[in-house]
């Protein structure tokens, strides 16, 4: 069920996506996960048919899709694999963010190259995550030059992506963004991230020794990069509740087909009234996680205040799909609980977006200060 009205090319978008991702997604579900890869000829397949430049304008070579279009598509990868989903969240809120604040000349070289370049947008330092004026990676300004020099970690698409938009000290109290190219001499990928989850898509570190920018590498002004940073974070939300939403469908699909086919004393166990519950529980939590992902989509596209809808989007929809992947991993019972079915890999991947783009903790902050803030005014 859908709460939006797609235009015209929205539904054929929508309908080429859900083929695609049938016939080239959904059979390597499970191999994502367990070879911590995408195999390569999907991934080629992904980037001819151009789903890196789904959200870039015409004008630099992409299909100029909007946030209600972008979002449908990461939901229906996500219903047959999170991790497809994920990396191309971490692209297209990357993207989004050069459109916003880069110079017309940047945009003009680096932007097209979005279409086959994957982008990565890096916070997170070692040291401390949501705490961003804590951390110590800086650019120095040399003349017309900036000098970049510090560590980041926890980088979604880290590694797979080439191009990063960074966020570095500018000064004691101030941050800004720059954007940053893995050719350029002093820039270095780390290690990637053993996490349990989203095992397809990488999550990893950089490292800028004394990389040299020119100014117009720099996105927005100078300071203004807590502010590209939440943008980046509030675009993510509104994707991660698509993914949440996708994966909670996942296990929909999982626990239902099980349910008709398995027995119990002669009777499917899709007629008792336990599994009915857990079934119905799953089914509530899609829809509601939808609703609230869309809302916020619709929102963003009028250009209306959307931080707290897309930060109640992935904050319901973060829990709501990690106990709908427990329902289903249930329902299942011993072979729910194997790694030869897909239900455990769900409540894996569903776990992490309880931490990606702002812990679980931080999205209740925010969402408290909004309701605050409104009963105030």
């Amino acid at each position: 069920m859908m709460s939006i009205n797609l235009t015209q090319p929205q539904v054929m978008l929508h309908q080429m996506v859900t083929d695609f991702a049938d016939k080239e997604v959904k059979p390597f579900d499970m191999i994502i996960d367990k070879e911590r890869d995408f195999p390569k000829e999907l991934w080629s397949k992904l980037v001819n048919t151009g789903f890196l430049g789904l959200t870039l304008p015409e004008e630099y070579g992409g299909a100029g899709f909007d946030i209600v279009a972008s979002s449908q598509t990461v939901y229906d990868f996500a219903v047959r694999n999170a991790s497809v989903a994920f990396t191309l969240e971490g692209h297209y809120k990357t993207v989004d963010q050069v459109l916003k604040y880069a110079t017309p000349e940047l945009k003009e070289k680096y932007l097209p190259q979005a279409n086959q370049r994957v982008f990565g947008f890096s916070s997170t330092e070692p040291q401390g995550g949501s705490n961003v004026m804590g951390h110590t990676a800086k650019a120095v300004k040399e003349g017309n030059k900036w000098i970049l020099n510090g560590n980041k970690t926890m980088i979604t698409n880290g590694g797979l992506a080439e191009v990063y938009c960074v966020l570095l000290k500018t000064s004691p109290t101030e941050l800004s963004c720059f954007l940053v190219d893995e050719d350029m001499p002093g820039f270095k990928h780390g290690k990637r991230e053993e996490f349990i989850g989203m095992n397809g898509t990488p999550v990893g570190e950089i490292f800028l020794e004394n990389v040299v920018v020119s100014e117009d590498h720099l996105l927005g002004k100078i300071g203004q990069g807590v502010e590209i940073g939440d943008n980046a974070h509030y675009d993510a939300r509104i994707l991660m509740g698509a993914i949440a939403a996708g994966i909670t469908e996942h296990a929909l699909t999982i626990a239902v087909d099980y349910a008709k086919k398995r027995e119990a004393i002669d009777t499917p166990i899709i007629q008792l009234h336990s599994i009915q519950t857990k079934i119905t529980e799953i089914a509530i939590a899609k829809e509601n996680t939808q609703l609230l992902y869309q809302e916020a989509a619709k929102l963003k596209l009028a250009g209306k205040p959307y931080a707290k809808v897309a930060t109640m989007a992935k904050s319901y929809g973060s829990r709501a799909s990690v106990i709908a992947a427990d329902h289903a991993l249930q329902v299942l019972g011993g072979y729910g609980y194997s790694r030869e079915y897909p239900a455990e890999h769900l409540i894996r991947d569903a776990r992490a977006l309880q931490i990606a783009e702002g812990s679980l903790e931080k999205m209740m902050i925010e969402i408290t200060k909004e309701v605050v803030n409104e009963g105030e005014e």
